[in-house]
């Protein structure tokens, strides 16, 4: 990598990819367990995670999650964007693809998650 990648990709983004990899780890463990350990059955766990999402709490979490891993994942993949030997042209409209997908992604998944907090629960 060359230094101005280098500086670009400096190491306070490496600690931010390492810290955001971390939350991915916790957030992971919660999914586990709330999604395949505490309820079996699907129905179940359809109305559970409507009635999670009625709270604020679980609410910013899932929106915290979806942020955190969709930064993660763009970014990782800009690293390895970074990395290769194409120009430096291409390299920046990448990078600017790969924003724009996360602006999408992360209003996708905000939008989602409020109408979804907005539903009833099935009985």
């Amino acid at each position: 990598m060359a230094e101005t990648e280098k500086m670009k990709y400096g190491s306070l983004n490496r600690f931010a990819q390492a810290v955001t990899g971390l939350f991915l780890l916790f957030f992971l463990g919660v999914h586990l367990y709330v999604a395949h350990i505490d309820f079996g059955h699907p129905v179940a766990f359809f109305s559970s995670v409507i009635n999670q999402l009625h709270n604020p709490w679980w609410l910013a979490f899932f929106l915290i999650f979806v942020y955190i891993i969709t930064y993660h994942g763009i970014n990782g993949l800009n690293h390895i964007v970074a990395d290769t030997s194409i120009s430096e042209k291409a390299k920046r409209n990448i990078g600017i693809a790969l924003m724009v997908i996360y602006v999408i992604t992360i209003i996708y998944g905000t939008i989602l998650a409020l109408l979804v907090a907005r539903m009833t629960v099935p009985t």
